[in-house]
C-alpha cells in the first residue's frame, strides 16, 4: 500500500519560498482509508495519550501499517524531497492523531510544536465546514526551544504573550479536505486550528538532526541496543565509534542552587536531572556525529581508560549513542551487526 499520489519535486520550491504547503488530495484512497479505520479505533477505543492531552484535544499513538518498513522509507524519501532534506536524515519524532471534542473553543491561542518537530506533515481524517488550519508563516520564526508547546507559551508573561505580539502578524488560512497533505516549519511557525470543534487529524512530525525524544521512531530502539553493545567492546575497539547525542536527550543545563553552586547536568524527555561533570560537558558540547570516541576525549582532555569510562558510562544512560566508523568499515570489508545499524 503506498502513502502518497504526488510527485514531491512539485511542491519542493513552494516549501522552500513560505515554509509550507498544501497538497490536495495527496493521500492514497487505500492508505487514507487505512488511516480514518485507524482513528475509529485508536481513538473511540479511547487509546489516549493523557500526558498530551491539551485543553480540549486529545492525542492516540498512530501505528504505521507497515511490517517491511516500506511506508517509513516512503515518508522519509517524499517528505525529504519537499523540504529539502536528506531523506536517510530523518526520524519521526512524533505520531499522533489529534482530535478536537465537540466543546473545542473555535478561536485556540496559536503554538508552535516542539523542538523536534523541523516538519509538521498534516493528514486531514475528518474535517467539519468552517474548521481550518490557521498559520504565521512570515512572522516571529524564532524556533521553539522547548520539546513541547506548552512550555513556550508557559515562559511568556502575560505583556508578551503571542496572543499579543500576533495580533498585527500576517495570517494564511488553509481549507483543507480529508485525504490532503500539509507540510510545514512546526518548530518555527506560530499555527492554530480555528473553529476546531469534531475535526481529527493525523501528524508525523519529523526532524533531520537525530531528535527522538519521545522515541517514535521505529529505528530509535534499535540504535539503543546497537549503543548498549557497543560499550562492551574493548577500549580499542571504542574509541573508533562514532558518538552523537542521545535521541532521547530533551535539553542540557547548567542548575544553579540558592547559594549560586554550579550543576552540570542532562535530562531526557520524561525524566530527571542527570549529572555530569566538567570534562563531560566538553565532551558532549564537541560532538558532531562524525568525530570518533577518541577525538572527543581529546576534547575532554580525559585520555585513555578513564575518558573511556566516562563515554561508556554517558552512553549506558542514554546520554549520547554510539555507532560503528562507517569508513572503517568500509575499508575492512565488515558489516555492522543488525542492532548496531542506524537504519
Amino acid at each position: 500500500m503506498r502513502m502518497f499520489t504526488f510527485d514531491p519535486a512539485q511542491y519542493a520550491d513552494a516549501y522552500a519560498a513560505k515554509g509550507y504547503c498544501h497538497i490536495k488530495g495527496g493521500l492514497t484512497k487505500e492508505y487514507l482509508a487505512s488511516v480514518i479505520a485507524a482513528a475509529e479505533t485508536d481513538i473511540r477505543a479511547h487509546k489516549l495519550m493523557k500526558q498530551f492531552a491539551i485543553g480540549d484535544k486529545q492525542q492516540a499513538r498512530y501505528e504505521l501499517p507497515d511490517p517491511d518498513g516500506q511506508m517509513y522509507e516512503e515518508l522519509r524519501q517524499t517528505v525529504g524531497r519537499v523540504i529539502g532534506a536528506e531523506p536517510t536524515n530523518l526520524l519521526l519524532s512524533e505520531r499522533h492523531f489529534k482530535s478536537y471534542e465537540q466543546t473545542a473553543i473555535p478561536d485556540p491561542p496559536a503554538h508552535k510544536d516542539r523542538f523536534a518537530s523541523e516538519v509538521s506533515v498534516g493528514f486531514s481524517v475528518h474535517n467539519v465546514p468552517g474548521s481550518t488550519l490557521v498559520l504565521y508563516p512570515q512572522d516571529y520564526l524564532d524556533v521553539n526551544p522547548f520539546n513541547s508547546s506548552g512550555e513556550m507559551s508557559a515562559s511568556y508573561s502575560p505583556e508578551r504573550h503571542q496572543n499579543v505580539f500576533l495580533k498585527d502578524a500576517r495570517r494564511v488560512e488553509i481549507v483543507d479536505n480529508p485525504g490532503d497533505v500539509i507540510m510545514f516549519r512546526g518548530h518555527k511557525i506560530w499555527h492554530l486550528r480555528a473553529r476546531p470543534a469534531g475535526t481529527t487529524m493525523l501528524y508525523l512530525k519529523m526532524n533531520a538532526f537525530n531528535c527522538d525524544p519521545l522515541g517514535e521512531d521505529p529505528s530509535t530502539p534499535i540504535r539503543r541496543a546497537g549503543s548498549l553493545e557497543i560499550v562492551k567492546l574493548s577500549d580499542e575497539e571504542l574509541a573508533t565509534t562514532i558518538p552523537h547525542i542521545g535521541r532521547r536527550v530533551d535539553y542540557f543545563h547548567r542548575r544553579m542552587s540558592r547559594q549560586w553552586v554550579e550543576l552540570n547536568g542532562v535530562v531526557l524527555y520524561g525524566e530527571k536531572h542527570f549529572t555530569v561533570d566538567d570534562d563531560e560537558m566538553k565532551g558532549l558540547r564537541a560532538i558532531d556525529g562524525h568525530r570518533s570516541v577518541k577525538a572527543i576525549l581529546e576534547a575532554m582532555g580525559t585520555p585513555g581508560a578513564a575518558g573511556l569510562a566516562k563515554i561508556r558510562r554517558l552512553a549506558t544512560r542514554g546520554v549520547i549513542d554510539l555507532t560503528p566508523d562507517r569508513a572503517r568499515l568500509a575499508a575492512s570489508g565488515s558489516k555492522a551487526e543488525p542492532a548496531m545499524a542506524s537504519r
